[in-house]
């Protein structure tokens, strides 16, 4: 289960794929004639001069230095397929998970999946084109071992394939040992990137509550968990293939002390004695592999079975079809909407709501009502259960969901920025943007006197999540990115919620020439927002509710 899935996707390089087969095959046949040289050259020293000595020397030589240049190649032709394989496998599941619901990421652990597209990935293309790719040259040098062993002295070999079944038992019960292993350090190694990247993101609290020792301690505790399951897969491992090549060498030299008068009775040379049992040594190789591939392969499986479940999960609807329409007027309704998320009583329910093109409306209502609820459900992060929403007369069910989340600006209530400049978090999504388009959004998000006085303006690098800026800045370059794209729709989701009385009220001026011919959606209940709407909307008991007497409340 899983490699035809693995296969697959490895199929544009089959031809590298089959390069490096045919390499390793080459090395095994190379590899198979060296025992037999050695033999005849050990029988041509003792017979004093029976043999062509100097080409068999030459031939032997040969045989080596081919073996080692066949493998040299092999491996560069693998590191580089593997490197290839590799960056399919994490665009497509980069690709994939991008396009996943908002619902697939609330049930997921972002360290599962970051797990998944890094490393895992990364030993799965390792495993393919050089565990798997080696496979066939294994199989071939211990088929070339027995056949040549029975060629030399058939009674003898035939003690030889009794040890198989032995191994096999002992590759089945390990291999469960390996598997369970394999599993737990999995979800060892992905629980430990989720702690680090949680500690990271909750830093300042961390310090704020002096919380650090505690931290350390929680993430010491997993480090130690995924050491310490590591090392039992790889003793493991370690020990497998080299017992097993150790018991059958053993077992070979043994076979050969008790049956050597039977040999030296049929008369067999030296020189076959010796060839005899260097396959024997030979085969103990492959054997060896075997064991290695075996651990291998049930790490691979475990891997390949999470990212086919990924990869099955269906991508959002829309999100590579669905009409795309002109620019929307911004005229947006919502029609006996009714929604709730798993496991939870539905916040909306039968939700009537019409906006015309160019009106600003504020939704308050207390928390947990569904205001941003609505908001996602404009921006189809999540499907209602029933009910439809209209864009410009047409279900955004039909859309092309990019299509129509471009004609939405969205300015959230924490400003998702990137350690980047503020140049690069203005024109974030954009692949060509000039300097006018950027000075003029900044300009309308009334953001470009603070750019100013930055120590590099638009090139100072504002760190992680906008460190280095303030809470109103971060939030104007959130507006002026939202407004780069000149959206005919608007919204701003608990977007002053940072700011004191005085910041949000500045702030509200601040955005009132941006907000000219566009629709707008303010969630908010306080004040200085409110008095931007033409109309307040509560959304209560799982409905919307005009507010009659706007201006009285906008002056409350």
């Amino acid at each position: 289960m899983g490699i035809g899935f693995l296969l697959r996707r490895a199929a544009p390089y089959r031809n590298q794929i089959a390069l490096i087969s045919a390499l390793t095959l080459i090395s095994s046949l190379a590899l198979l004639a060296i025992p037999w040289l050695a033999g005849q050259l050990l029988g041509g020293v003792i017979a004093d001069g029976a043999i062509d000595l100097p080409l068999i020397v030459g031939l032997l030589i040969g045989a080596l230095v081919l073996t080692s240049v066949l493998g040299i190649a092999a491996a560069i032709v693998s590191a580089r397929t593997s490197g290839r394989v590799l960056a399919d496998l994490r665009l497509e599941a980069y690709a994939h998970v991008q396009g996943l619901p908002m619902g697939f990421h609330d049930r997921s652990k972002q360290g599962d999946l970051l797990a998944l597209m890094t490393y895992e990935v990364n030993n799965l293309s390792t495993f393919l084109t050089s565990t798997l790719a080696s496979a066939p040259s294994m199989v071939l040098t211990a088929l070339g071992a027995i056949i040549l062993l029975f060629a030399i002295d058939p009674m003898l070999a035939l003690f030889i394939p009794v040890l198989v079944p032995v191994f096999t038992i002992a590759l089945k019960l390990v291999g469960r040992r390996l598997r369970v292993l394999a599993a737990r350090a999995r979800a060892a190694d992905a629980a430990l990137m989720t702690a680090a990247e949680e500690d990271l993101e909750m830093l300042p609290a961390i310090k704020s509550f002096a919380v650090e020792d505690r931290q350390r301690r929680n993430y010491a505790h997993l480090a130690e968990e995924v050491r310490a399951l590591s090392f039992a897969q790889d003793r493991i491992s370690a020990m497998l293939g080299p017992i097993i090549a150790l018991v059958a060498a053993i077992a070979a030299i043994l076979l050969i002390l008790v049956l050597g008068e039977e040999l030296v009775s049929d008369e067999k040379s030296a020189g076959e004695l010796f060839a005899f049992l260097l396959y024997a040594a030979l085969l103990t190789r492959p054997v060896g592999a075997l064991a290695d591939f075996y651990g291998k392969f049930q790490w691979a499986r475990g891997t390949l079975e999470r990212l086919e479940g990924v990869l099955a999960e269906p991508i959002e609807e829309g999100y590579a079809s669905g009409a795309v329409p002109a620019r929307s007027t911004g005229s947006i309704a919502f029609e006996k909407v009714t929604f709730a998320y798993p496991g939870r009583e539905g916040p909306l329910h039968d939700v009537d709501l019409a906006i015309a093109p160019g009106e600003i409306i504020a939704l308050t209502g207390q928390n947990g009502a569904g205001k941003s609820t609505l908001i996602h459900l404009l921006l189809r992060y999540y499907a209602p259960q029933s009910g439809r929403i209209v864009l410009d007369g047409a279900d955004i069910g039909t859309l092309q969901v990019q299509h129509l989340r471009r004609q939405i600006g969205l300015v959230p209530q924490r400003a998702l920025l990137f350690n980047g400049s503020v140049r690069d978090n203005i024109a974030f999504g954009l692949d060509d943007v000039s300097d006018a388009q950027i000075a003029k959004a900044a300009g309308l998000a009334q953001a470009q006197d603070f750019v100013a006085h930055l120590p590099e303006g638009l090139d100072t690098q504002i760190g992680d999540h906008g460190v280095r800026l303030s809470g109103g800045q971060r939030q104007r370059i959130a507006l002026a990115r939202a407004l780069i794209l000149d959206p005919p729709i608007l919204i701003f989701d608990e977007a002053t919620s940072m700011y004191d009385l005085d910041g949000e009220a500045a702030f509200v001026e601040a955005c009132r020439s941006a907000l000219t011919g566009r629709t707008v959606i303010i969630v908010t209940h306080r004040r200085a927002s409110l008095a931007l709407a033409d109309r307040i909307i509560e959304i209560a008991d799982g409905g919307a509710y005009e507010v009659p007497g706007v201006d009285a409340v906008k002056e409350v």
